[in-house]
């Protein structure tokens, strides 16, 4: 199933009340904020693959948008894992008492809604970790994967030429 609507602004995730919360990463949140809804426009690109996948009908998308699920959502830097992470909306299990909540009417759409806002939340922080943030550092990849050459390295290094595998 798809989603067939138009793409909602991207959350605003660089802001001071969020700012308190992660003092130590106030620049990377706010080079998020550029990636998210600058020209890169990795908000649009997630929501556009999200929104194509997704089981949610267009009611209840439109719930969750009047809700103002979209405006909650938060993406940030990880640096224990080396990754963008967020927080996605929910509805409170307390919906039915809040008049907030009034054009919900059963727990299938409730869960329906939570479900796919970590669903959209996930693929935007995948599609900022893949394509966007690059934040790891070279040394991360040789650690890894150990030094790499190709057919187009002009100069491999002595020690590795007169390795017999790259014979």
């Amino acid at each position: 199933m798809s989603l067939d609507v138009d793409i909602p602004a991207a959350p605003t995730i660089y802001e001071e009340t969020r700012d308190d919360q992660y003092e130590s990463d106030v620049d990377k949140r706010a080079d998020l904020q550029t990636y998210l809804d600058g020209v890169e426009n990795a908000w649009e690109e997630g929501f556009e693959t999200w929104a194509d996948e997704t089981a949610l009908s267009d009611d209840a998308y439109r719930v969750a948008l009047d809700l103002g699920l979209i405006e909650e959502f938060d993406f940030y830097w990880n640096p224990e894992m080396e990754e963008v992470e967020y927080e996605a909306p929910e509805i409170p299990d307390d919906w039915e008492e809040r008049r907030r909540y009034a054009d919900l009417d059963s727990w299938s759409t409730v869960s329906a809604i939570n479900e796919e806002m970590d669903d959209l939340g996930e693929t935007v922080a995948g599609i900022l970790d893949d394509y966007y943030v690059e934040w790891g550092t070279e040394r991360d990849v040789v650690e890894t994967f150990g030094d790499q050459y190709n057919g187009r390295d002009d100069e491999i290094p002595e020690n590795i030429r007169e390795d017999s595998r790259y014979e």
